[in-house]
């Protein structure tokens, strides 16, 4: 049962209150049902009463050491007792002076215990807490959860190497504190949720944002600045637990409702790049590979625009050749670019496809010589890696 922060802080609240402990009551005394099976220790004020003997009868401290001093007696342990159990060891010790006394132990004022609160809490820090006192309690002390607090996973580290689970979430919800005694120098800790989610690759932007309830693809890709040119939007994918959820990137940005699917906190988002690539080569001012656009089909006049243009005085536009591997095996197609760009014959503008190569020969060179100087296949395999 997942519940809002704001419901959980007041179920917090709510809790703390039918125990009669809110934040604001941490340092009053517990009532009688504490005191009934409470363990003396260090710190606490108790009232020593010898029915019939007012000298003996006082109020003593319990010092560090967990003893306490009376006369005829001396130094008695007071420390790990119950009142009761105490007034039955001072009964017994006053009994070689007194004849068949009666004597009782209360409570007048309870130690202060030092307990710290760390992490997701509004106030961390150290509170000073009366015994009986259990986890719900301490957590409104320290302000309740923040937005970010992982409840199902808070943790008391005691000393240097124990620790308790706690469900602080499932113990809100039951407003009931865990079945777990704090003691003094106790540490709870409410760790981060991981409400993080991710997105990886071609992205302008990539890296860990904060999860908000309801947000979308098109939510992560508009804090992530978009995608690149390079990337393959119609690939990317969503990795949430041990699944991968295929998401078309391309149709988010068109709008549409049903391709942008909401996220969830730990959601990893990967847009990868795109291997559907050409490739302009030789009299060019920029050769290299280019992304393919897959939305606008692209033609020769776009990849030489791509490539910086043709080198002036030395490219050789009237003999553009397109070397495509079918089946296998390599074609190269010529085109007369000069005729397309001058109008007279703008079919010579071939479409081309993922994985052409676009080469633009040197003037006074013919594309049977320059096939002279590589092999074909092998250039294009070391191009784009294939095969």
């Amino acid at each position: 049962m997942n519940l809002p922060v704001r419901t959980l802080v007041a179920l917090l609240m709510a809790a703390s209150l039918a125990a009669g402990l809110s934040a604001g009551a941490m340092g009053a005394p517990a009532g009688p049902a504490a005191k009934e099976g409470y363990t003396l220790g260090p710190g606490d004020t108790i009232d020593i009463l010898v029915v019939g003997d007012q000298d003996l009868s006082r109020a003593v401290t319990i010092k560090p050491e967990g003893t306490i001093d009376l006369p005829l007696v001396g130094e008695v342990t007071a420390a790990g007792k119950t009142p009761s159990q105490l007034a039955a060891d001072l009964t017994t010790r006053y009994s070689r002076y007194l004849i068949a006394p009666s004597i009782t132990v209360a409570v007048r004022e309870f130690r202060v215990d030092r307990i710290y609160v760390l992490g997701q809490v509004n106030r961390p820090g150290e509170f000073q807490i009366r015994p009986g006192v259990g986890a719900l309690e301490l957590l409104a002390s320290a302000g309740g959860p923040t937005d970010r607090a992982d409840l199902a996973k808070a943790t008391i580290i005691r000393g240097k190497t124990e620790t308790i689970d706690l469900d602080l979430h499932e113990a809100i919800a039951k407003s009931k504190s865990p079945d777990v005694k704090l003691e003094p120098g106790d540490v709870l800790f409410v760790p981060a949720a991981d409400k993080r989610i991710v997105i990886l690759g071609q992205v302008n932007r990539p890296g860990a944002y904060d999860f908000l309830e309801g947000q979308r693809v098109s939510n992560l890709l508009a804090g992530a600045g978009g995608v690149t040119p390079q990337a393959a939007p119609r690939r990317a994918f969503i990795v949430r637990g041990g699944e991968q959820i295929p998401v078309d990137v391309e149709k988010v940005l068109t709008g549409d409702t049903e391709a942008n699917m909401p996220l969830e906190a730990g959601d990893m988002m990967v847009v990868p790049e795109s291997q559907d690539r050409i490739a302009v080569l030789g009299a060019v001012n920029r050769p290299g590979t280019y992304p393919y656009d897959q939305v606008k089909p692209m033609k020769l006049i776009d990849a030489i625009g791509l490539a910086g243009g043709q080198q002036p005085e030395l490219g050789d536009l009237s003999q553009v050749g397109i070397v495509r591997l079918v089946g296998g095996k390599t074609k190269t197609i010529a085109a007369n670019l000069t005729k397309a760009l001058s109008g007279k014959d703008m079919s010579q503008n071939l479409p081309l496809q993922p994985g052409d190569v676009v080469y633009v020969p040197e003037k006074g060179m013919t594309l049977n010589k320059a096939a002279q100087f590589f092999n074909v296949l092998s250039f294009v395999k070391y191009i784009f890696g294939i095969l």
